[in-house]
C-alpha cells in the first residue's frame, strides 16, 4: 500500500513534488475504491443471471406438468392414484430444487462477520464429520487438542460442504474413500480433506472457486466460493490438488490466532 510522504520540515524545493505525490496517492486509493465497487456490482449482476436461470429450469417442466394434467382433467379422463402421485412428486422435486437454489444463495448473499472465539478444532472438525457415514471417513489429528481462535458455526460449515462436495465427486460404482487430517505448526492449524473421486480436471482449475461454477447437472456452484471466502475472513488459505479419476485433495490452512 503507498503511504503518504508528510511534508513536515521538507526543503521548499521538494514541497510542490511532494504535495503532487500525495495528490496521486489520493487518486490512486479513489479509483481502486471505485474499481472494487465495480467490481462487486458485476459479480452480483452475474450472481442474479444465473440464480434467474437456475430458478428458471425446473419452472418449465412444472408448467408441462399442469397443462397436461389440466388438459386431462377438462375431456374427462380418469387419474389413478399412481398417476396422481407421479404428477405430485414431479412437482415436488422441482420444488425442492429451487427450495436447494435459493437456500444457496441466501448462504452465500449473508455471509456473517467472522466472529473469532477460543476453541478446539479437532473437536469441532468431529462434530462435522459425525454428521456423514464415519464408516467411509478416516479421522486422524496429530493431538487430541489443537487450540485456535476461530468461529465455530462458521469451521462446521467449512467442513461439511467440503464433505458433502467430496462424497458428491465420487462415482456410485465406487467405494467412498475420505480422509480428514488435522495438524498444526506454531503458528497455524492445517486441515486436509481427500478422496478418490472423479479429480478435477485441468480445464476447472481455475474456476473452481468462482461463486457460479459448478460441474454439477444442478445447483448454484456456491458452495466452494462461500468456503473461500470464510476462509480468508480469517487470513487463511484453501489449495487443492487433483488428479483424473484417482480423487482431490483440499488444503486449508488459517493462523491460531
Amino acid at each position: 500500500q503507498n503511504v503518504k510522504i508528510d511534508i513536515d520540515n521538507t526543503p521548499t524545493e521538494v514541497v510542490a513534488l511532494i504535495e503532487s505525490y500525495n495528490t496521486m496517492i489520493d487518486e490512486l486509493k479513489s479509483s481502486a475504491i471505485k474499481l472494487a465497487k465495480s467490481e462487486r456490482e458485476t459479480a452480483w449482476r452475474e450472481m442474479a443471471k444465473q440464480v434467474a436461470h437456475e430458478i428458471k429450469n425446473p419452472l418449465t417442466p412444472m408448467r408441462l406438468s399442469i397443462q397436461t394434467f389440466e388438459r386431462g382433467y377438462s375431456k374427462g379422463e380418469e387419474f389413478t392414484k399412481q398417476r396422481i402421485k407421479e404428477f405430485s412428486d414431479s412437482l415436488i422435486q422441482q420444488i425442492d430444487t429451487m427450495s436447494s437454489i435459493a437456500t444457496a444463495f441466501s448462504d452465500f448473499a449473508e455471509m456473517p462477520d467472522p466472529k473469532k472465539e477460543k476453541l478446539n478444532v479437532v473437536e469441532v472438525v468431529e462434530l462435522a464429520v459425525d454428521i456423514f457415514n464415519r464408516d467411509q471417513i478416516g479421522f486422524e489429528s496429530s493431538s487430541k487438542t489443537i487450540e485456535a481462535n476461530f468461529d465455530r458455526t462458521q469451521l462446521i460449515r467449512v467442513i461439511t460442504n467440503l464433505l458433502k462436495n467430496a462424497f458428491q465427486a465420487i462415482p456410485e460404482n465406487r467405494t467412498p474413500e475420505i480422509n480428514v487430517k488435522i495438524f498444526e505448526d506454531s503458528s497455524d492449524v492445517k486441515i486436509s480433506i481427500s478422496d478418490n473421486g472423479y479429480g478435477i480436471s485441468k480445464s476447472d482449475t481455475e474456476k473452481i472457486f468462482e461463486p457460479s461454477f459448478t460441474t454439477k447437472s444442478s445447483g448454484m456452484g456456491l458452495g466452494l466460493s462461500m468456503i473461500k471466502s470464510i476462509i480468508t475472513a480469517y487470513n487463511g488459505t484453501i489449495k487443492f490438488s487433483s488428479k483424473s479419476n484417482v480423487g482431490t485433495t483440499f488444503n486449508i490452512t488459517f493462523p491460531k490466532k
